[in-house]
């Protein structure tokens, strides 16, 4: 059963890109798809800096959607 970590963290690499979300979370691209997959665990650390990274992906997206109107 996927966590609430896998699909947060499927769902943003998704949105942004599994290389620019690794970059972002400092980690290897394989590293991000174990995470992903369950065979690796991603430390709560990195948790608080995916949140980070996602509100900050969506206020650009936001200003860009207004930029465009």
């Amino acid at each position: 059963m996927e966590t609430t970590k896998q699909r947060l963290l499927r769902e943003a690499a998704v949105l942004m890109g599994r290389r620019e979300l690794a970059q972002r979370l400092k980690v290897s691209e394989p590293e991000l798809d174990d995470w992903i997959s369950g065979s690796g665990k991603m430390p709560d650390r990195k948790l608080l800096l995916l949140a980070n990274v996602l509100d900050g992906w969506a206020g650009r997206q936001l200003v860009k959607r207004k930029s465009a109107v």
